[in-house]
């Protein structure tokens, strides 16, 4: 009986003892003890699934709250570790540490009064606060700020004068205030305390890039790489170095050496796609960032990377899917959205350009960048007052914008407010002095104006600050042939390629002047030339053709072109004269055939694809038409024939908004140009832009007697009459 009565009392006390040791207190007791120790050990991950259980049975439990910040802050997830800092704050307000994490967060999301904040809070509570100081040295950025910040830390300078890190900071102040050489000081008594500080090195890397001294600069990079772990942005920060002075390969190198020795260093492969994207080495960048779809087949950062590689192969679907899925995610993704709008513009179609375009400015109303897009298509699509209205709040923002006054400028220019325009370049010119587009384009307003003496001058002025820039010398050329001086214009053409040898279009230029002049000799050999130093020079080949056609010379010119074509099936010139001249002739079967062998081994080979988009479209194929023209105009999207031809399509495909941007583009660069001004007028036409439909058949009348379209056009005008 004694035996069972203690054995039962045994079970009882036991039972006793575990219903305390699983009460609500025990557990939280135990999971804190547990949180700690992974904590201490460095075990992040492992703490917060402990520290997350405490809070479970107890939410105000500000030690697991405050623990969970600094876990989530020490992995890099820094929204979560904001989530639970700012939750410990308003436990405890007085934490201190607390306050110095949270405004270490504000710094690094760029909330600097935020950071501020919290820097003030400590530092009224601890003025020797070291942490504190730092932080508050951090946020400084206006010049009183930075004089603040730096009486603050000189003041406690002899507290911390054994400090490497102090005196970084100091260094770093003294640099923002334009002081080069306090900040060398600083930065070297920060040396002197921690040699081997990868931080202290590369503070002196960036302060010898500023001084320019790039061997100074390399040793101290290279000493930081060298201090700091293989996986590390020391890494980086070398090979963006590289990158600065013009050494790619050897930045390719230093990462190719570290993602090797660590696959799974992402920044590395990141920045390794990056700079091989800049060398326009895509197919290297797409398997760069292989290893970083294997861990986030989602990640954003490589999904824009990946579709701006496409945007510049011309895999346009390619990359329209990329930037897609990236505001699927986020539909507040500015930048994708910016891109995704170019994608459109580059396949043609400007409405969904618009659109994307205005919901990034819905996204971020203050995104200058896509401000400046829009008001760009608006002003291709002639709608010149909502381009004005959009960059009159650009400029009120930004007066120092010069891309944007010329913007402006164009826009009024677009409106026939010439004066308007005059002020706009001027103020791009203050802006931007030595930026030759700005007189060329000041230029154009003046000579637009009337005031044809003033206009060349700031013609010969762009020229002067870019001897190769072909537009302004083209017009400098096409004035000097209306005063009936076509002796002038070669000498200035002659003169720009003595400073420019190696400029196609400058030879295309004098080439132009010789056909004006009647030297139809000295002419032809200018366009050679001009195809000599680029095959792909499109206007140069038309050009050839028409003086053959008009020199009788057709049929001689196709015989010897077809005995070097069999010597060099491969020759593209050849095929290329061959394929213009018989389509001169009426031979559209034999000219097909020519720029069908070009393409055939050369589908990069702009001037054939192009005039065979052309062909395919008047024999009504639209659809290879338009993959041919829309090609092309990827490879030579600045080319105004290329730009038509894609227009012309895009007309007789319907899609008139599409085809008005191209041939705006083009009939802008090609001002004597019928065929083009017809192909404008026809699509304004169909927009129902009455007046610019006139004046754009109109002029195609005026330059052009015998061109395709010319009945339809004169029809066309009749009927606007």
């Amino acid at each position: 009986m004694l035996r069972s009565y203690r054995f039962v009392i045994l079970i009882v006390f036991v039972a006793i003892i575990a219903g305390c040791s699983w009460s609500p207190e025990a557990k939280k007791a135990r999971y804190l003890s547990h949180g700690d120790k992974y904590y201490d050990d460095g075990k992040y991950k492992e703490a917060i699934i402990e520290y997350r259980n405490v809070l479970q049975i107890d939410p105000k439990n500000a030690h697991a709250t405050e623990r969970l910040g600094y876990s989530h802050y020490s992995l890099g997830e820094m929204e979560q570790a904001f989530r639970f800092l700012s939750r410990a704050k308003e436990l405890d307000p007085d934490n201190l540490q607390v306050r110095l994490k949270l405004g270490t967060i504000y710094l690094l999301a760029k909330k600097v009064e935020d950071a501020r904040e919290e820097a003030k809070f400590v530092l009224e509570h601890e003025a020797k606060n070291f942490d504190g100081l730092l932080l508050f040295a951090g946020t400084a950025n206006t010049p009183d700020e930075v004089g603040d910040a730096i009486g603050r830390l000189e003041g406690v300078l002899p507290d911390f004068d054994d400090r490497a890190k102090f005196h970084l900071a100091l260094g770093t102040l003294y640099a923002r205030k334009g002081d080069i050489a306090g900040a060398e000081r600083a930065f070297k008594d920060a040396a002197a305390k921690d040699p081997k500080s990868a931080e202290v090195h590369m503070a002196l890397g960036n302060l010898y890039v500023l001084k320019k001294d790039r061997e100074q600069a390399e040793a101290e990079f290279k000493a930081a790489a060298d201090l700091a772990p293989n996986s590390s942005q020391e890494r980086i920060k070398l090979a963006d170095f590289y990158v600065l002075i013009g050494k790619p390969d050897q930045a390719e190198s230093i990462l190719r050496e570290a993602v090797e020795k660590d696959p799974a260093f992402l920044p590395g492969w990141r920045r390794l796609a990056q700079i091989t994207f800049a060398e326009r080495k895509y197919d290297e960048s797409i398997k760069a960032l292989d290893p970083i779809f294997k861990k986030n087949q989602t990640d954003p950062e490589g999904k824009f990377l990946r579709g701006g590689i496409y945007l510049a192969k011309g895999q346009i679907p390619e990359a329209v899917q990329e930037f897609q899925e990236i505001i699927k995610l986020n539909p507040g993704a500015v930048q994708a959205r910016i891109q995704l709008a170019l994608a459109y513009v580059k396949s043609g179609d400007v409405l969904k350009a618009k659109g994307e375009l205005k919901e990034a400015l819905t996204a971020d109303p203050n995104s200058t960048q896509a401000s400046l897009a829009l008001a760009e298509l608006e002003i291709k699509t002639r709608n010149f007052q909502q381009a004005i209205d959009i960059l009159k709040k650009v400029v009120d923002k930004q007066p120092k914008s010069p891309l944007a006054l010329v913007l402006l400028g164009s826009a009024y220019f677009g409106k026939e407010e010439y004066d308007k325009a005059a002020d706009a370049f001027g103020g791009a010119i203050t802006l931007a002095p030595k930026d030759p587009r700005g007189p060329f384009l000041l230029g154009q307003a003046l000579q637009a104006a009337g005031k044809t003496a003033e206009a060349k001058k700031q013609y010969e002025a762009a020229i002067l600050l870019a001897p190769g820039y072909v537009e302004p010398l083209a017009r400098l050329a096409s004035l000097d042939l209306a005063e009936k001086k076509p002796d002038q214009a070669i000498e200035r053409a002659k003169l720009q390629i003595s400073l420019a040898p190696q400029s196609a279009g400058l030879y295309h230029v004098l080439g132009q002047v010789y056909l004006a002049k009647g030297e139809t000799e000295q002419a032809e050999t200018a366009f050679n030339k001009a195809i000599e130093i680029e095959p792909r020079m499109t206007g140069s080949y038309t050009a050839l053709g028409r003086i053959y056609a008009a020199s009788g010379r057709e049929d001689m010119a196709l015989a010897k072109l077809e005995e070097d074509i069999a010597k060099n099936p491969n020759d593209a010139t050849a095929l290329m004269l061959y394929g213009i001249i018989s389509q001169k002739k009426g031979n559209t079967a034999k000219a097909r055939e020519a720029y069908e062998k070009v393409v055939a081994f050369n589908p990069q080979f702009t001037p054939a694809a192009n005039n065979l988009a052309y062909i395919y479209a008047a024999d009504g194929d639209l659809e290879r038409a338009f993959q041919l023209a829309s090609k092309a105009h990827e490879t030579a999207s600045e080319d105004p024939n290329v730009s038509d031809t894609l227009g012309w399509i895009l007309y007789k495909r319907g899609d008139y908004q599409g085809a008005l941007v191209l041939l705006q583009e083009s009939a802008d660069k090609l001002p004597d140009n019928a065929e083009v001004h017809y192909h404008l007028g026809m699509v304004q036409y169909k927009l129902k832009d009455n007046d610019g439909a006139r004046k754009a058949l109109a002029r195609a009348l005026e330059k052009g007697t015998n061109f395709p379209g010319i009945e339809e056009a004169r029809r066309t005008i009749d009927e606007l009459r």
